[in-house]
């Protein structure tokens, strides 16, 4: 363990015992991901506790309002907030401490008879579905800053265009030129891609994959759904990349979820877009660049234009 963990987790343990006023008897980093940090605490009459701790400040407040926001519409169980730790308060960083769900990430569970596995697949779309019914007559946009656009299309090109001008001012070096080219030729094919108007707004997760979602090993049911990112009100085929994420094409998450809403003509070019511009979103937030998948997403566009 590096000094920096330690010193994270001598810390965390500070924080935890002081907001939750229980004694940690064991305190264990499980994993990371581009925003944060994610601990297993125990204390010592046995409770389980996740804390999040968040690389940035300013990500806590989102993810504690888009929880309580999934957790009302979700089939499964989204974990019940604990306490909010703010850096500003507790002098090192922002924890969110969160309610432990016994299982596995659902990509690890292996299931091989077929009736299992569409069991498992039903579970997961049907869980999607469900968030994805709910709608606004605000429109598109944010249910947390309330920020509302009538017109997708219009929402969306908003945002592409900061992602376009932070690549252009900040100018990363493990971007290559080439997908910088590939980014503008794709930015300026928009009205192409966005022809078809997307007529309702639906309530999205933002990064519904099997990495996202705990299952039972024992009975590969769907226990919980976790870790939205940037959900909004929105397109609801922006969410269905993510289905092809982890190994959900094993389960067959996309087709299954077309098989109960028809999808948009330009759903072909419309979902490599996406898949394209999520990751120009974690670039520009945190600095992950695969220039391999830029590229490949980017081509797949202009093959299906």
């Amino acid at each position: 363990m590096n000094l920096n963990s330690i010193f994270q987790k001598k810390n965390l343990i500070k924080i935890f015992e002081s907001a939750l006023k229980k004694n940690c008897v064991f305190a264990k980093r499980m994993n990371q991901g581009f925003y944060g940090y994610v601990y297993l605490i125990e204390t010592a009459d046995g409770k389980k506790v996740i804390a999040k701790v968040y690389k940035r400040c300013g990500y806590i407040k989102n993810e504690t309002e888009q929880l309580n926001m999934i957790r009302k519409y979700a089939l499964v169980k989204v974990p019940e907030i604990y306490a909010v730790s703010y850096q500003k308060e507790n002098g090192y960083f922002d924890v969110l401490f969160m309610e432990y769900i016994e299982g596995v990430n659902a990509a690890a569970i292996k299931i091989t008879d077929k009736k299992e596995k569409l069991a498992f697949s039903n579970q997961v779309v049907e869980n999607l579905l469900a968030i994805n019914e709910v709608t606004t007559s605000d429109g598109f946009g944010s249910y947390i800053t309330k920020e509302y656009c009538k017109s997708w299309e219009e929402y969306y090109k908003s945002y592409i265009t900061n992602l376009c001008h932070a690549v252009h001012s900040r100018k990363p070096l493990l971007f290559s030129k080439s997908n910088v080219k590939l980014m503008d030729k794709l930015y300026e094919s928009y009205d192409k891609i966005f022809s078809v108007p997307v007529a309702q707004s639906c309530l999205i997760h933002g990064d519904y994959n099997l990495w996202n979602l705990i299952a039972d090993p024992k009975t590969n049911n769907l226990l919980a759904v976790i870790d939205p990112f940037e959900s909004i009100f929105a397109d609801r085929e922006l969410e269905l990349y993510q289905l092809q994420n982890a190994n959900g094409d094993e389960y067959g998450l996309l087709e299954n979820y077309a098989s109960h809403i028809v999808l948009s003509d330009n759903f072909e070019v419309k979902n490599p877009y996406y898949f394209f511009w999520n990751d120009m979103t974690h670039m520009v937030k945190t600095g992950y660049c695969e220039n391999k998948r830029f590229q490949k997403f980017g081509e797949e566009v202009l093959r299906n234009l």
